[in-house]
């Protein structure tokens, strides 16, 4: 079954809001502050680095730019930008977002795309993360589009 990219991104957001609002968000620990990080492309586009940027308590932005690219053809994307959620535990972050890159290349195959981050806090300012953005054609989204998605691995600080 194929699901149209718009509704694909309304289901991700109606998700996303149905989460925002479950019992669990009564535990969230999670504090408004400004991450910056820079992730590595880890699976076949190694090489690839973003520089992100991410504002926000348990709700955020997210806005990045490619400041190298490997592998990514046609041509890297330059900005990525977007929302998540986040839920916190201890030192863990484990966040669902919908995010925007301005160029549909081999690993994301549209423009929409869902994100999916888990990090660790290794200190009061400094962290390790990992990002999956990919647009969903295993669960049906855009079945014909390329989805490498992109595996980003890095670390950041807290500000």
């Amino acid at each position: 079954m194929r699901i149209p990219i718009r509704q694909g991104v309304r289901l991700g957001l109606v998700c996303l809001f149905l989460a925002a609002a479950a019992p669990v968000r009564a535990l969230d620990e999670t504090r408004v502050g400004l991450r910056l990080s820079v992730l590595d492309e880890v699976t076949s586009g190694a090489g690839s680095v973003l520089a992100a940027a991410r504002y926000g308590g348990s709700w955020g932005l997210k806005l990045g730019t490619w400041i190298r690219d490997v592998h990514v053809t046609p041509s890297a994307p330059k900005v990525l930008a977007g929302g998540d959620y986040v839920w916190t535990w201890s030192n863990w972050r484990f966040g669902f977002g919908v995010v925007w890159i301005d160029r549909e290349t081999n690993y994301n195959g549209t423009r929409w795309n869902l994100d999916f981050s888990i990090s660790y806090d290794l200190s009061d300012r400094i962290f390790c993360e990992y990002q999956h953005i990919s647009h969903g054609s295993k669960v049906g989204i855009e079945k014909d589009a390329p989805n490498e998605g992109w595996n980003l691995l890095g670390i950041g600080f807290i500000f």
